[in-house]
C-alpha cells in the first residue's frame, strides 16, 4: 500500500484536503436542515456545536481516506488507476457530462419533476446556500467519487475478476461495466436518506427522481473512471454541480 501512496502522494494530499473541506461544509449544511429542537438535542448530547462539527469532519475524512487508500491499491492492481494526463476525448466527455448533468440537476429537475412534485418545485424558491454549493463541489465531487468509484467500483471489479476470471490474463471489460452498474445503483440508493432529509418524506415519485438522476450520473462518472481515471470522473462530477448551481443562481 505504501508504495502506491508514495507514488501518488499529491493525489493523497488532495484527497485529504477535499475531504476535510467537504466534511465541514456538508456538516454545516446538514445541521441547517434540522429544526431547532433536533439541533438542541444533538448539541446537548455532544456538548457543543463545535464538537459536533469536529467529530463529523474527522469521521468523514477518516472513512474517505481509508477507503480511498484501499481503492488506490486495488485500482492499481486491476488496471483502473490512471494518472491525470491531457486527453482530448476525456475532456470532451467531461464537458458533455458536466453540461448535460448540470441541466438535468437544475432545468429538468425544476421544470419537469417540479411539475409533478410540489416540494421539488418549492425547493427552488430560495437560492442555494454557500454551504450547500461548497459541499456539492467538494464532498459531492471528490468524496463521493472516492467512495463509489475509486473504492467500491474497484473493489467490485477485483472481487468479480477473482471469482470468475482468475485464469484470464486481463480482466474483461464486462467486469468493469458490471461493477459500474452496481456502484451506480449503490450511489443512487445512498442518496435516499439525503432526499428524505431535504423533503421530510419519501414517496414513489421522489424515489423515482432520486434513483433516475443518480443512476444516470453514477454510470457516466463510472464510465469516465474506467476510461480515463478517477481525476476525470471527479472533474465531471464537479462540473455538473457547478453548472447546475450557476443556472439555479442566475436563471431559476
Amino acid at each position: 500500500m505504501m508504495k502506491y501512496i508514495k507514488q501518488n502522494w499529491k493525489f493523497c494530499i488532495f484527497m485529504i484536503l477535499m475531504c476535510i473541506i467537504g466534511g465541514y461544509f456538508t456538516t454545516i449544511y446538514s445541521i441547517n436542515l434540522l429544526d431547532q429542537k433536533m439541533i438542541d438535542d444533538v448539541i446537548k448530547q455532544a456538548g457543543s456545536k463545535e464538537i459536533v462539527i469536529v467529530v463529523s469532519v474527522i469521521q468523514v475524512t477518516l472513512y474517505a481516506v481509508i477507503l480511498g487508500a484501499i481503492g488506490l491499491v486495488l485500482s492499481n492492481k486491476i488496471g483502473l488507476w490512471k494518472k491525470i494526463e491531457k486527453n482530448k476525448n476525456a475532456i470532451i466527455g467531461v464537458i458533455t457530462i458536466s453540461i448535460v448533468g448540470g441541466l438535468l440537476m437544475s432545468v429538468f429537475d425544476r421544470y419537469v419533476f417540479g411539475n409533478f412534485i410540489n416540494p421539488v418545485l418549492h425547493s427552488y424558491d430560495n437560492k442555494p446556500s454557500l454551504e450547500y454549493i461548497i459541499s456539492s463541489l467538494t464532498y459531492g465531487a471528490v468524496c463521493e467519487e472516492i467512495l463509489l468509484r475509486l473504492f467500491l467500483m474497484s473493489l467490485l471489479s477485483w472481487i468479480i475478476s477473482k471469482i470468475f476470471y482468475r485464469k484470464e490474463k486481463e480482466i474483461p471489460i464486462k467486469v468493469f461495466i458490471i461493477a459500474n452498474v452496481i456502484s451506480a445503483l449503490s450511489f443512487a440508493l445512498l442518496h435516499i436518506p439525503a432526499t428524505i432529509q431535504t423533503f421530510g418524506y419519501i414517496d414513489g415519485l421522489l424515489l423515482f427522481r432520486c434513483l433516475l438522476m443518480n443512476v444516470l450520473f453514477g454510470l457516466s462518472f463510472g464510465w469516465l473512471y474506467r476510461k480515463y481515471g478517477i481525476g476525470y470522473s471527479m472533474l465531471a462530477h464537479f462540473g455538473a454541480h457547478l453548472i447546475s448551481k450557476l443556472i439555479w443562481l442566475l436563471f431559476i
